[in-house]
């Protein structure tokens, strides 16, 4: 008898360590944190968790962090290698950089990429991170198989008017955390979670200003249609099907002019679909990421 209780303990504790793996708990999803060199010596911060010969590296947007992708992480590390990671001038990353442009970013993910020995990666990015992920393609042909962007990549064709730009930018360079207050709740349907839009503005205006508007002056220069073209990539896009104020609709059909291009919609979110909705979100991701599964 005190032979079968013990081999029924022994069973169970095996089975107690293999369960957090088994169904995604802190066994699989338990981050390793890392701290990469960019080029120009800046840290870049990030964490690795997960497992698996194809790594996801998400990159936030303007003014967020890592935690962009909270609801994301641990759903998505039993089948992938995850790589979430501060970009520079953001979160815990450095924030001393002389020269702020998208580039340097897209450097910045290249040397992550090197530091950490990825082999077969998808980045997947939000607004801002979306063309910094185009950018990082066209630098790692051999090893980024595909683009998957969030809310962002709608209309390469949309043209922003050159009596806009100046203002817009004098406006953030003035008051900073003024016009960030203001205008974050434009990003958002009228009936988001007023928590979510706190906790966005919050993180939004903690930034560096300077890094920031640096950022911003560089966006709205940027050839779009020349990004997704020379990413050479196929891309997809999980975006907004609206509605909320700062909304721009998706235009696949001209967008598919300059790359293998397409997008799934949600409907009913603002600018953070992956935080809004992550249920509809996740599951439209794992759509994606199954179809270059298939072309292993």
């Amino acid at each position: 008898m005190k032979t079968r209780i013990a081999g029924l303990f022994f069973s169970i504790s095996c089975l107690a360590l293999l369960l957090p793996t088994a169904f995604g708990g802190e066994g699989a999803t338990k981050p390793m944190r890392k701290t990469v060199r960019a080029e120009d010596g800046l840290n870049i911060v990030c964490e690795v968790r997960g497992k698996g010969d194809t790594t996801l590296v998400f990159l936030h947007g303007w003014c967020g962090d890592h935690e962009y992708w909270k609801h994301q992480v641990d759903v998505f590390a039993t089948d992938y290698r995850l790589v979430t990671l501060d970009q520079a001038g953001h979160g815990e990353s450095g924030k001393g950089r002389k020269s702020w442009s998208f580039s340097s970013l897209a450097s910045d993910v290249e040397s992550v990429a090197k530091a950490l020995d990825l082999r077969r990666v998808i980045l997947i990015g939000h607004s801002m991170g979306g063309l910094v992920a185009l950018m990082a393609a066209k630098r790692m042909p051999d090893i980024v198989i595909a683009v998957i962007g969030v809310d962002t990549i709608q209309n390469v064709e949309l043209k922003i008017p050159e009596d806009f730009k100046k203002p817009f930018l004098e406006g953030f360079r003035s008051d900073f955390k003024g016009a960030t207050r203001k205008g974050f709740p434009g990003y958002l349907p009228e009936k988001a979670d007023p928590e979510l839009k706190k906790w966005l503005v919050t993180k939004a205006e903690e930034q560096d200003p300077k890094m920031a508007v640096g950022l911003l002056r560089d966006l709205l220069y940027l050839d779009m249609k020349m990004l997704l073209k020379d990413a050479k990539k196929p891309v997809r896009c999980i975006n907004s099907g609206g509605p909320y104020p700062f909304y721009t609709p998706t235009a696949t059909a001209i967008n598919k002019k300059y790359a293998d291009y397409g997008a799934l919609l949600i409907d009913g979110v603002g600018h953070y679909p992956m935080l809004e909705k992550p249920a509809e979100f996740n599951q439209k991701l794992r759509l994606v990421l199954q179809e270059f599964a298939a072309k292993r």
